[in-house]
């Protein structure tokens, strides 16, 4: 498997400092509101696309459900507010490589952003910043190579001038899917998948959702599935949150393209006899089309059936990773780690996982 061995995170939105080691091919983390779950998720999707300056803003827009995030919102990256502590991410991959990231804000005068003279800055503090930088470093064996990529605004907060890091291209792909409904590339998905032959692959797995569903098809930029005893297929937009939420993972993660699959609440909208289902189809994707997944939940029943779904497919339980995340007073971000042992023990004895370590 083509992949993270482990991430570690500083000064990263809530993060002060965090480390998780020995990750798999099917990664789930839990923990209370509030202990970074989705913060892990978004570390991970800005370390896949460091190259990219928008970046950030496309994950801030994500979080706040909203098409657009404002510049200024960078700075809720940045653990308590503190521009000048610059959030770092860092990864060691299964193929020997490592990643490293380091955001910054800073102010560079530039005519395009702005005519007048520099601001006044105070020692001490940045009173106005203009530029986002993404300072990147690619190791492998004794060979590193660091790279810049930039972002500046106007005054009004309006991208002006950008720049993404020279004679750096990025090989993977990792997909982002939020924890509330939106499938805006659902289509664009499916497309790709239908274009190398998968249309049966994916009826197959939304038979599993339900078993009435007879067709799919993509007409004029949007998803229709057919039903039996219906006369006409419906558009995927009337036929329930569940069925779009099913959806768009499963195109997601049978599309060959995506690398990495980083889902926030896999759980939220679903019915529980879906559960194993989703999770059966999940692992099965990942293996076949050789992708790492991130996955969050608070969801005793979602455990039990991921658990349930191990035990009859032993194929898959080396696979997977489990990890509790907690705000601890003393040694304040920690991760506690799981495999299907420890989760199958913990099922069978009613141990609670999500928000306390053993």
């Amino acid at each position: 498997m083509d992949g993270f061995k482990n991430i570690e995170i500083k000064n990263f939105r809530g993060i002060d400092h965090l480390k998780i080691d020995d990750f798999s091919r099917v990664n789930v983390f839990l923990g209370q509101n509030n202990s970074g779950k989705s913060t892990v998720l978004e570390a991970i999707a800005m370390l896949m696309s460091m190259s990219n300056p928008d970046v950030p803003q496309m994950i801030n827009a994500v979080r706040a459900r909203k098409s657009f995030s404002s510049f200024i919102d960078i700075k809720y990256f940045f653990r308590n507010l503190d521009v000048l502590i610059p959030p770092e991410v860092s990864s060691e991959h299964t193929d020997g490589a490592s990643r490293h990231l380091k955001l910054g804000l800073s102010y560079v005068f530039d005519e395009m952003a702005d005519p007048k003279n520099e601001p006044v800055q105070q020692t001490g503090s940045i009173v106005y910043v203009n530029t986002l930088e993404m300072n990147f470093d690619i190791t492998n064996g004794a060979a590193k190579q660091s790279y810049k990529s930039w972002l500046r605004v106007n005054p009004q907060g309006l991208v002006v001038n950008k720049k993404s890091a020279e004679g750096y291209m990025e090989k993977s792909r990792a997909w982002l899917i939020p924890s509330d409904l939106m499938t805006n590339n659902l289509a664009s998905d499916l497309t790709e998948l239908f274009r190398r032959n998968k249309k049966d692959v994916v009826l197959a797995l939304l038979k599993l959702f339900d078993e009435r569903i007879n067709g799919i098809e993509i007409l004029t930029d949007d998803v229709y599935i057919g039903f039996d005893g219906m006369a006409e297929m419906l558009p995927t937009r009337v036929t329930g949150d569940g069925l779009r939420r099913y959806l768009s993972i499963v195109a997601s993660s049978a599309n060959p393209m995506i690398d990495m699959i980083l889902i926030d609440e896999i759980d939220n909208g679903l019915h529980y006899s879906v559960y194993k289902k989703l999770w059966q189809a999940l692992f099965a994707l990942a293996t076949s089309t050789n992708k790492q997944v991130f996955v969050t939940t608070h969801s005793k029943e979602t455990l039990g059936y991921l658990n349930e779904m191990l035990k009859e497919h032993a194929e898959y339980q080396k696979e997977m990773r489990l990890y509790t995340l907690a705000r601890t007073p003393l040694k304040g971000h920690q991760a506690y780690k799981y495999t299907f042992e420890g989760l199958n023990g913990a099922c069978a004895n009613d141990v609670e996982l999500r928000g306390k370590m053993l």
